[in-house]
């Protein structure tokens, strides 16, 4: 007996779209949507080596002083801090370009399934905006992780960077849907 892979749904506009270029734009929309899921991806592996340092951060900080093992994570965590800095910069020209492709839309009807065009460019602003405040609270972080301490300090960064309290939860049901919308679920 030989066993398959099962195979799941694909969705109709993958099936619509299968072995055909798009042009014009639905693939400007489409690249750019690919283009803002590869960031926040990108974001979230950031992320969770940024919790790895901080968790080493909080467990070698036991009193005021400052080693050299803590400035070396400090340096770490502040290059992780950069790197998602960049991923805003690049959400921020995401969401501009998408919010500009409604400049170049000469089609009266939707894109793809269901949203107007203007739709993307409003969820990428809200995606950018939530990721940009977030950013100012790594910062934040990363300037008072090894200053302070106490337990309860140390606690409060790691739930604050794990949290990612800027970060609303309907933000990965919307970038979900921009991407079943563009056909790549």
């Amino acid at each position: 007996m030989q066993i398959s892979p099962a195979k799941g749904e694909q969705s109709p506009l993958a099936k619509l779209f299968r072995g055909k270029n798009l042009t014009g734009n639905p693939r400007i929309v489409r690249d750019l949507v690919a283009s803002l899921h590869n960031n926040i991806q990108e974001w979230n592996i950031i992320h969770l080596h940024g919790l790895d340092i901080l968790k080493n951060i909080t467990s070698i900080k036991k009193d005021g002083e400052y080693s050299n093992q803590l400035d070396i994570l400090c340096n770490d965590l502040e290059d992780d801090c950069i790197k998602l800095h960049e991923i805003v910069k690049n959400l921020e020209h995401l969401s501009y370009q998408l919010r500009t492709a409604v400049l170049l839309k000469k089609e009266p009807k939707n894109l793809f399934l269901t949203w107007p065009i203007e739709k993307y460019g409003h969820v990428a602003e809200i995606i950018y905006n939530a990721y940009k405040n977030e950013v100012a609270v790594k910062y934040s972080i990363l300037e008072n992780v090894a200053h302070d301490h106490r337990e309860s300090a140390k606690m409060l960064h790691l739930a604050m960077w794990v949290r990612q309290v800027e970060i609303p939860e309907n933000i990965n049901l919307l970038l979900e849907s921009m991407l079943l919308e563009t056909g790549f679920r």
